[in-house]
Formats: structure tokens, C-alpha cells, sequence
């Protein structure tokens, strides 16, 4: 309360009056009655000006001014400015009466003035404008409470917005109403959009709804992470051209107008505590759908549903993370129940469900956790709102796709799996395509959207979680994140389930090679995975044993199939560097031109195609040990460098600047005779003699029948466990067969025959499909009978064959392709022969 010896300042005054001598008039009236005159204005121009620079608190406004604008068109603008005034005038018809009440103004004054009456009329504006502005305060408390009552107990956004839209269409109407929150830190974004109907009532438009005939696909697949546009950083109200620019300019104002008939706007910023882009947009059909003194009554409140939007934020994210553990807690709880996958699954999927509605979830094992095919992918389905396993088998479109390609394509699963995946919409529809599995699914269940969501127990990934939909857009990028975190605390208990399993499985296979073992212990010699106790066998046994503590380079010699690898790793595993892996390369299996970049590396645009570095076999088996297999393949130009490598212990890639050491130890294998080769000059003598350091002959399989019996048990075992055929034993004549027969395949002739008979066998005991054969007499069985009426002497036949064999090889006697090698014979064996038949050479 002001003391009693002060008065309350009066307000300043702005005088728009044409005629000078009326206007300096009342400027002395005023004057003296203590108001301060900011200034005196001619025209309509001039007062926008003044008002511009300085606002008065009350204007004196003439009706009648000179110029194209007259008092009442200022009165509307000083309206909309929320600036009180007071009309002069001389002569006021009752049509310029009744035009002039709608300006609303705080009084009138009728010329010529008396000083009484300029003061009372003054007095009586001032205290109306006071009391206008308190029952706008009136009205503002009315408007927030309403809007605090309203939305005060709201926990979901949608009933929020509801709430919020009934109350501002009760001041201030609209067509459609729409809030979107932009969270730019979690990649999400909200929309939700409601119409008003004839009764006042509300229905929601989605915004794939608003822009489907906008955008593209890709475009309509960000929605859940981003704004359309950046119409939320627009504020104020649009109409008539302003609106047209606006809809120029952002597809959401585009797509409000050509879909429903939009044709002003409202767009009211909301300050959110959180980093968040929120906009609350009232839209309508009308041209001059709203005004200033609207927007300002929405304005008002919105600092109102700023403070229950971000509780209810917060509110809905402590719920979300109630939910998440919720969720964790139900699925720990379900992979401890020691049920099947299938009952685990409904479990697990009605806990998911509360949190993000699913119809479908699935279970992909990976990396041959699976007992079968069938056990790769475990299914539930939601019908009638319970979940329910669903087995692939019963769909009817299964009955078209051959097991082969169910279980291809199963597997072909696996690489799109790896990674967090999500699918919507049309981008489903065209992926599902690829797999015959999505495919099914898709036509036989209405699926529609997909999630997909690895389960990794450390870097390796164990299972992936499938969650699918009906309705096209029916995740999103958070739901994805969520899974993300729900699959961390899935993996431990999934990892405890899959344990368990396969320790079932290992109990079961140890059950079933119970009766194996016995006679597994009884082999005296075991080195690895070699079978054999011959005396030849032991040869090499003693061998290997003499050979692997050292670093000694070995050359394993033997027929192709005697298995001269299984002595290599037996040499490995026997060794000190057997911690380190054994590095192969087969010289023969590679093209001359990309063995030295096998071998050695090559440093990235050494030649063309070398698009990154490569480390060479030299360099990666530094430490351990490198197998040269088919050695008598290498090309001559490779032998030097190989010679180099292993004498010098160092190696340079192709393209590199200095050489490498390495430390590797050297087993080479072949079974060609490399000291024919090097007396042909097809392998560098110094070569042979480097790697000939320690040479292991492995024996043929006819010089070891001791052991074809237990390698044929050894290979039935193992063919039975591959082909779940309880195969017992060997029949009698079979075994005879295998005993007597030459074997030029030598141990991998013997497991194929092995694994052919098997694959035909109807009992448990094996026999042979047919009688095993040389390849002499597989010709003349598929031919006709030999002819035996004419029988030539030895020497003839022999003379026969050297000539056809010289004829053949161009009259040549040495070398590659020469007579001698055509006839497998010695070039001196050759040539005695040839001397002692008379065979000349014509030169």
C-alpha cells in the first residue's frame, strides 16, 4: 500500500489527431492534469511509428483521419495489441457508432472538449482497462486449472493429449490437434495426431497415415527416430499466404492441407526440463482459424503442459524400466524351469509381450548348438491372446519346400541374424523374399515386421531372438535398443539351458561308444588320429617319436590316401610347438601365381587386386609349425624362394620393403619321387636336400593288411555316428575282400568303400554293395569279353607298347611327358629295353 503522501503515477498518453489546434488542445488539458503525453500523430503511418518506438498506455484516438487508413482501422490494431483507446469525434452516426463498438474501445469523446470531461472519460477508461485485465487473469487461472485437473493424474501420453485437446477446444477451437516430442540423445521420436468429430469427440490419425502419400519407403522408416521436417521451429500463427509458404517449405504442412483440407495453423513451443524438440500444433479448416488474442490464450497454458508433460516422461521411463526388469526377472525365471525350449518360449514371450505386443517369437541357435535341423529354430505364436509353439511343419505351405531347402535355408538364416536387425513395412515384405523361411511366414502367418536381436555370451553369438508382428510398422528403433538390453541378462540363462543340453547329448553319445571303448584302449600305438600296429606302422611310429622334439625339417613320403597329413600333425602335437596351430597350404590345390602370395604375403598395391595386406603362411605359422603338402608340385620358380625361407629363416612379401624373420618349423609332404624329379630337372637338388632332412616313409595299405581291420572298425564307428545307422560289425566275406584286395587308393579308397556300403547296408552287420574290383577288371567287366583267339609273345606286346609310347611322346625318351614317363619306367630301363628289342630311334 502506497503512503499517503504518494500518488500512483498516471499513464502515458499518445495523441493521433489530424487537426493541430484540437490536438495541442487536449495535450494542455492532460498536461495539467498530470499525464505524460509521449507525442502527437497526424495519420494513421504516424502513429504506427511512435507506437513502434515507444507503447503508450492509452491512445486518443480520432475516427476521422486524413489519409487512406482511418481511426477505426488503427482501433483493430491497437486491439490486437491489447492497447486500450479512446475514440474522439464530432459527428458519430449510429452505422459509424455500430462500427466503432467493434474495435472495442474504452470510451468516447465528442468535440469540441471540455477539460471535466476529458478527465472523467480518462478516469472511467483506465479503471475498465484494469478491471478487463484482471478478469483475463481470472480467465488464465480458470484455463491452467482446468488443464492441471485435467491432466494431473495422466500416466499414458495418449490419454494426456486427450485431455489437453478437450480443454483448449472449450476457448479456443480447432480442427485437428497434434503433439510431437523429439528426443534427439535416445534417436526417438512421438506423434500423435487427433481429429475432432461432429460430437466433439477425438480419433487418432497416425503419422504414416498423414505422409504415405508424401514420402517413400525409406523415408516413412525414420519416423520413429526423427521429425519429418523442422516445422516444430516454427511458432505463431499461419494463414492465408503465410500458411501457403509454410506448406512450400514442410511436408507435414503440405500434407495437413492436401489431405485434410488444412488452412491455418498454430504452433505453440513446449519447454521440456530434458533435451527434447516438443511442439503442440492446432490446425484448422478455416482461413482465419485463429487470432492473436487465441493464440495467447493457448500460449498461457503452456508452460502448464510443459510441467505435466515432462512428469509424465518421467513417469513413463520409470515404468519402462520397471517393466525391462520385470521382463529380465521373468525370463531368468523361465529358463530356470528345466522345461523344454517350446514351453520356455511361451513364457518368455508373454513376459515380452507386456512391454512390446508381439504375435510371434522365436529362438535361432547358432554355431551347431542344435541337435538336429528341426532344433535350429524354436517358434510360439500368439492365438487368440495366448502363446502356443508352432511347429514350421504344420503350416501348409510346408509341404512345398523339399527338407533339403527348409534346411538350407535355415541355415542361411544365420548371416542376417548376427547383427541387430529391424524390418518394417515394405522393407520386410521385399527381405522376406530371399529366405524360404521368412517367405513362409510371411504369407502363412500375415507377418509383417520383424526384429531380430543377437544373444552373445561374450563376443560369440549363441542364439538370436525373432520377434515379429502383423502390423507393418510395428517396432521401432527403441524397441530394438530394449531387446538389446533384455538379451544381455537372456544370454547368461540361455548359456546355463544350452550347458545343460549338451550335457545330456555328451551323456548319451558316452552311453552310446561305451561299447567302443574297450577296444579303443587296447591299440598299442596311437599317435593321434593314426590307426595301425604292424611292424611297418611301428617303423614310423618309432619315427615320429625320434623326430618331434626337434625342430628337425621332415619329408613325408608315401602313395596318395596312405595319410601323410595324420603323421604331419602327429609330428605337431608330438612337438614343443604344439600350443601353436599347424598352418597347411597345398602347393598342388593353388594356382602358380597365387602360391607366393599365399605363402608369403603381400603388402597392399603390390599388383592389381591387392586391395589390403595380406599376412603369408611363412609369417602366420612363425612360432609353430608350416605343412608344404604336394611339395613336388611347387613350381620351379617358387623352389628358390622356399629354399631361401627355410635356409635363411627370413621371408619378404611381395610388395615389401625388408625382410621378415619367422620361425617355422618345415614338414613337407609328397607323393611323387623327388629324386627322379630332381635327376628330370623338375625340383632343385639343394631343395630336396634341405628338406630331406628326416624322411618318413609311409607305407601302403597292401604292405600293412594287419591293419585294415581296425582301421575298417575304426571307419564303421564313424560312419555309423555320421549316418545314425547302428552299424555292429563286418561280415565275413566282406572282411575277406577287404584282406586280399590291392587297395591303389590305399586308407581313402578303404573309407569310401566302407562309407558306400554303408549308406546301402539294410542290417546291421555290413557287406559290401559288390565285389571289389582292380581298374583292369572294372574295364573288361563293363566291356565285352576279351578276345583269346590270337595270343602274341611278350616281347611283341612289349614292342607294341614302347613304339606306341615313343610315337606318342614325339620320339622322346626323358622327360616330362616323355616315352618313359608315359610307361612308368626308369629312362635307363628304357633304353636297355629298347636295345635289347632292336627299337631304333629314327633322328
Amino acid at each position: 500500500m502506497l503512503p499517503a503522501n504518494e500518488r500512483t503515477p498516471l499513464p502515458s498518453l499518445l495523441i493521433v489527431e489530424d487537426e493541430f489546434l484540437i490536438a495541442n488542445d487536449l495535450r494542455r488539458i492532460l498536461t495539467k492534469g498530470g499525464y505524460q503525453i509521449d507525442g502527437i500523430a497526424g495519420s494513421v503511418e504516424e502513429a504506427k511509428g511512435q507506437i513502434a518506438s515507444k507503447r503508450p498506455d492509452i491512445v486518443l484516438l480520432d475516427i476521422f483521419l486524413d489519409g487512406h487508413e482511418t481511426g477505426i482501422d488503427l482501433a483493430h490494431r491497437l486491439n490486437k495489441q491489447a492497447i486500450p483507446f479512446v475514440f474522439l469525434s464530432a459527428n458519430l452516426t449510429d452505422g459509424l457508432l455500430e462500427e466503432a463498438k467493434v474495435t472495442q474501445p474504452f470510451g468516447f469523446l465528442t468535440k469540441p472538449f471540455r477539460e471535466k470531461d476529458v478527465l472523467s472519460t480518462l478516469e472511467i477508461a483506465r479503471y475498465r482497462y484494469a478491471h478487463s485485465e484482471e478478469s483475463k487473469l481470472r480467465q488464465q487461472q480458470s484455463i491452467q486449472i482446468a488443464v492441471n485437473n485435467a491432466s494431473i493424474n495422466m500416466q499414458d501420453r495418449e490419454q494426456f493429449c486427450l485431455a489437453i485437446a478437450d480443454q483448449i477446444n472449450r476457448f479456443v477451437p480447432f480442427s485437428f490437434f497434434t503433439l510431437q516430442i523429439g528426443l534427439p540423445e535416445e534417436s526417438s521420436f512421438y506423434w500423435l495426431m487427433l481429429k475432432k468429430n461432429a460430437d466433439n469427440t477425438f480419433s487418432k490419425i497416425s503419422l504414416i497415415t498423414l505422409l504415405q502419400d508424401e514420402a517413400d519407403e525409406s523415408f516413412l522408416k525414420k519416423l520413429d527416430q526423427e521429425a519429418p521436417d523442422q516445422l516444430s521451429e516454427k511458432t505463431g500463427v499461419f494463414s492465408g499466404e503465410t500458411f501457403n509458404q509454410l506448406c512450400q517449405s514442410y511436408v507435414t504442412a503440405r500434407a495437413y492441407r492436401d489431405k485434410f483440407n488444412v488452412r491455418s495453423l498454430a504452433l505453440f513451443p513446449i519447454s521440456l526440463k530434458r533435451n527434447a524438440v516438443t511442439t503442440i500444433t492446432l490446425s484448422s479448416t478455416l482461413t482465419d482459424g485463429f487470432s492473436a488474442k487465441d493464440y495467447q490464450t493457448v500460449d498461457l497454458i503452456c508452460p502448464q503442459i510443459a510441467l505435466t508433460l515432462d512428469n509424465l516422461l518421467a513417469y513413463q521411463e520409470l515404468d519402462t524400466r520397471r517393466q525391462i526388469k520385470a521382463i529380465e526377472l521373468a525370463v531368468a525365471n523361465a529358463f530356470r524351469s528345466e522345461a523344454s525350449m517350446s514351453a520356455i518360449l511361451v513364457l518368455v514371450a508373454q513376459a515380452i509381450n507386456e512391454l512390446l505386443p508381439v504375435d510371434l517369437l522365436a529362438l535361432y541357435r547358432i554355431n551347431g548348438l542344435q541337435t538336429s535341423g528341426a532344433d535350429i529354430l524354436s517358434t510360439v505364436q500368439k492365438i487368440k491372446g495366448r502363446f502356443e509353439p508352432l511347429d514350421s511343419q504344420s503350416l501348409p505351405l510346408y509341404s512345398t519346400i523339399s527338407p533339403s531347402s527348409w534346411e538350407a535355408a535355415l541355415v542361411g538364416m544365420q548371416a542376417c541374424l548376427m547383427k541387430p536387425t529391424l524390418h518394417v513395412g515394405l522393407q520386410f515384405t521385399q527381405q522376406a523374399t530371399d529366405n524360404v523361411v521368412g517367405e513362409l511366414y510371411r504369407k502363412e502367418l500375415g507377418l509383417q515386421s520383424f526384429i531380430y536381436v543377437p544373444i552373445s555370451n561374450g563376443e560369440q553369438p549363441v542364439a538370436s531372438l525373432i520377434l515379429a508382428s502383423k502390423a507393418h510398422y510395428a517396432f521401432t528403433y527403441k524397441d530394438l535398443y530394449t531387446l538389446q538390453d533384455i538379451s544381455q541378462h537372456m544370454s547368461l540363462a540361455l548359456e546355463n539351458v544350452l550347458a545343460f543340453e549338451r550335457i545330456r547329448m555328451l551323456s548319451e553319445r558316452l552311453e552310446q561308444e561305451k561299447t567302443y571303448l574297450v577296444e579303443e584302449i587296447k591299440t598299442s600305438h596311437n599317435f593321434g588320429e593314426i590307426i595301425g600296429h604292424s611292424p611297418t606302422m611301428q617303423v614310423v611310429f618309432t619315427n615320429i617319436s625320434q623326430v618331434a622334439p626337434t625342430d628337425a625339417t621332415v619329408l613325408i613320403l608315401g602313395e596318395t590316401g596312405t595319410g601323410k597329413e595324420l603323421v604331419a600333425r602327429a609330428v605337431h602335437n608330438l612337438s614343443s610347438r604344439k600350443k601353436r596351430d599347424i598352418i597347411k597350404i597345398n602347393c598342388a590345390a593353388l594356382p602358380a601365381q597365387l602360391i607366393e602370395s599365399e605363402l608369403f604375403g603381400h603388402e597392399r598395391g603390390s599388383f592389381t587386386g591387392a586391395t589390403e595386406k595380406r599376412i603369408g603362411k611363412f609369417e602366420l605359422a612363425s612360432g609353430g609349425t608350416l605343412f608344404l603338402d604336394e611339395i613336388g608340385e611347387l613350381p620351379l620358380e617358387l623352389q628358390a624362394k622356399i629354399l631361401r625361407a627355410i635356409q635363411e629363416k627370413e621371408i619378404e612379401r611381395i610388395g615389401g620393403r625388408g625382410p621378415i624373420r619367422i620361425d617355422a618349423r618345415i614338414i613337407a609332404a609328397t607323393n611323387r619321387n623327388l629324386q627322379q624329379e630332381v635327376a628330370e630337372g623338375r625340383f632343385r637338388s639343394d631343395l630336396y636336400y634341405r628338406l630331406n632332412v628326416f624322411p618318413i616313409v609311409v607305407p601302403p595299405l597292401r604292405n600293412r593288411t594287419d591293419d585294415i581291420q581296425p582301421l575298417a572298425l575304426h571307419f564303421l564307428r564313424r560312419i555309423s555316428k555320421k549316418l545314425g545307422k547302428p552299424l555292429t560289425g563286418i561280415a565275413n566275406d566282406t572282411l575277406h575282400q577287404l584282406l586280399t584286395y590291392s587297395w591303389p587308393g590305399n586308407i581313402r579308397e578303404l573309407e569310401h568303400v566302407l562309407e558306400r556300403a554303408a549308406i546301402l547296408a539294410r542290417s546291421a552287420i555290413l557287406e559290401l554293395a559288390e565285389p571289389l574290383q582292380s581298374a583292369l577288371q572294372t574295364d573288361l567287366s563293363m566291356g565285352t569279353s576279351p578276345r583269346v583267339e590270337h595270343v602274341q609273345p611278350i616281347d611283341e606286346t612289349m614292342r607294341e607298347a614302347i613304339l606306341a609310347a615313343l610315337t606318342k611322346a614325339g620320339g622322346r625318351i626323358r622327360g616330362r611327358g616323355g616315352a618313359a614317363e608315359l610307361l612308368n619306367l626308369k629312362p635307363t630301363t628304357l633304353e636297355a629295353r629298347m636295345k635289347k628289342l632292336r627299337i631304333l630311334l629314327r633322328r
